[in-house]
């Protein structure tokens, strides 16, 4: 029950989010092409990160590190739940994927075959009172970048 009442609490805070009017900042964290004229065109990028649940993130502290096997073991149980998939960019962005309809449609089952792996994600980039969403064309999974700032312990 407490899990069902935070991640509620989670998406509307997601959906408050989007309801101020707020201009988008500045995404140098991730690679576009040019701005739109119209802000709800979104901004044409890519992303790279890891695809996990937010629960796990919020509400497991021993679960903040993404790939530890606490987190991966708190991931699939959350997965299994039904918890939102979200992309954690590599400077510590959540990405919330979003279809690109309006009304919005589930992209949870697009994303579940990538729970747990670093992926390649293009398509529009939005940025709205802080929360970041993506409108995913095209994804991949990649290896972890040897670089790679997501923390492993």
């Amino acid at each position: 029950m407490k899990a069902i009442i935070v991640t509620f609490c989670a998406l509307l805070l997601i959906a408050g989010a989007f309801a101020q009017q707020s201009q988008p900042a500045d995404t140098a964290h991730a690679t576009h092409q040019n701005h739109p004229t119209d802000e709800t065109d979104g901004t044409p990028g890519v992303i790279t990160g890891y695809v996990r649940d937010i629960a796990c993130l919020v509400q497991n502290p021993k679960a903040g590190a993404a790939t530890t096997p606490v987190a991966k073991d708190c991931l699939k149980e959350c997965v299994r739940g039904g918890s939102p998939l979200v992309i954690l960019s590599e400077d510590g962005l959540l990405y919330v994927p979003i279809s690109s309809e309006t009304p919005d449609k589930s992209v949870h089952s697009q994303l579940l075959p990538y729970a747990g792996k670093y992926v390649k994600a293009s398509g529009k980039l939005f940025e709205r009172g802080g929360l970041h969403s993506i409108s995913i064309e095209k994804i991949e999974p990649i290896t972890r970048p040897a670089n790679s700032k997501i923390p492993t312990s």
